[in-house]
């Protein structure tokens, strides 16, 4: 869990297709105001997880703390700790 990462939703640019709520299992976004994204819990974000923006298909979600030594181009993948069942998208 970080302090120092976490999503920013560009709504201007979101689809409220409600990718990033559904594929967040560590309680990041609001459930229960699916499709339309709201960072309610930003401490359980993982760092360096680009789960939620490589789901988003209007590139509406950025992090805060992302620099370009967190990701290499094409990599779905996060540091995150799931379990093979919990992983989605390349990402928990």
């Amino acid at each position: 869990m970080s302090k120092t990462w976490y999503p920013v939703i560009d709504y201007e640019l979101c689809l409220e297709c409600g990718n990033c709520v559904e594929m967040c299992p560590h309680g990041v976004y609001d459930k229960a105001r699916n499709p339309v994204p709201l960072v309610i819990f930003p401490e359980g974000c993982i760092q360096g997880c680009h789960g939620c923006g490589d789901r988003c298909p209007a590139g509406a979600i950025k992090h805060v703390g992302s620099t370009a030594e967190n990701k290499n181009p094409g990599d779905n993948s996060c540091s995150c700790n799931c379990s093979e069942g919990e992983k989605k998208g390349g990402c928990c």
